[in-house]
């Protein structure tokens, strides 16, 4: 009997090979695909720079950002203006004085309070206070040098108080200022009478200029917002803070002292303290406010 022969094509392949064959391809070519695959996820891994980046940081410029406003008495120190003002002088090469000058001119007070003061101005000036007076220094506006003030400080007790080692009259002895800003009274009109206070800030001010030629400037003290009003364990009341610095201006306009209304700066409309000057407590002052004290006093005594 004859072998029957399998079908062939004409190359004499057989198409159990030929099927065999494509097998074999689409193999290799699998294993390729999931090879490359394998070999492009390990290099993502193993590369030194991510598929992303966040910016952390953003980048230097040129010209310094301002700092925000802190909002606690204690927070970090706001940048001087003044400072602005030495870096333009350097630049421009006009003298400090003159351009503080024009600086001081171009300043239109329709705008609202300016917040401009030239420093070397006040180097012969001593503030006296209590915690309100202490952000002055504290805040890096003027030298710990220029401030004689301290928590609690009252007109009544400003003679026989030590302050870092000093009495008053040691501070008026070795500091020789030309000029006394005194704002006093905050810590006391809740509790005391506006009579007794203001016969004690006459007292003050006899003793400074019986003993020194310093020209003195006596301060209103500042308003409170509502809700330290609110606040009963603050004493303080809108109506107690006005009357004590309208008999306060009567008692100074007597002196040769200079009364000076810096409770007007910082009200708003109803009479209270303006949040955008108030520190939290509704009381103190933020770190912007220093600045506006400063160019007020600057422009009120220049």
């Amino acid at each position: 009997m004859a072998t029957k022969k399998k079908k062939t094509n004409k190359f004499g392949i057989t198409p159990s090979v030929i099927f065999l064959n494509l097998t074999v391809i689409l193999f290799i070519l699998i294993v390729i695909f999931f090879a490359y695959n394998v070999i492009k996820e390990d290099d993502g891994l193993n590369s030194s720079v991510p598929p992303f980046t966040a910016v952390t940081e953003k980048p230097e410029t040129s010209q310094p950002e301002s700092q925000p406003e802190t909002e606690s008495n204690d927070a970090s120190l706001p940048e001087s203006s003044n400072s602005e003002t030495d870096s333009e002088d350097e630049s421009s090469g006009l003298t400090e004085n003159s351009s503080e000058e024009a600086t001081s001119s171009d300043t239109s007070d329709e705008d609202g309070p300016d917040t401009y003061f030239d420093l070397e101005y006040f180097d012969d000036a001593l503030f006296i206070g209590d915690s309100i007076s202490t952000g002055l220094s504290l805040y890096g506006f003027l030298d710990a040098e220029n401030v004689f003030a301290t928590q609690g400080l009252a007109p009544s007790t400003v003679l026989s108080v030590e302050i870092d080692g000093k009495t008053f009259s040691d501070k008026i002895a070795s500091f020789k200022p030309g000029k006394i800003f005194i704002m006093l009274g905050t810590n006391s009109v809740g509790y005391g009478d506006a009579d007794s206070l203001v016969d004690s800030m006459k007292t003050l001010v006899s003793n400074i200029t019986s003993t020194c030629k310093s020209q003195v400037y006596v301060l209103s003290i500042p308003p409170v917002t509502r809700d330290a009003e609110a606040n009963q364990s603050n004493y303080l009341t809108k109506e107690a803070i006005n009357e004590y610095n309208s008999k306060l201006k009567t008692a100074v306009e007597g002196t040769s002292a200079v009364f000076i209304d810096f409770n007007a700066v910082l009200s708003d409309s109803d009479g209270y303290f303006n949040e955008d000057y108030a520190e939290m407590d509704g009381i103190h002052f933020m770190g912007s406010t220093y600045q506006v004290m400063l160019s007020y006093l600057q422009k009120q005594t220049s």
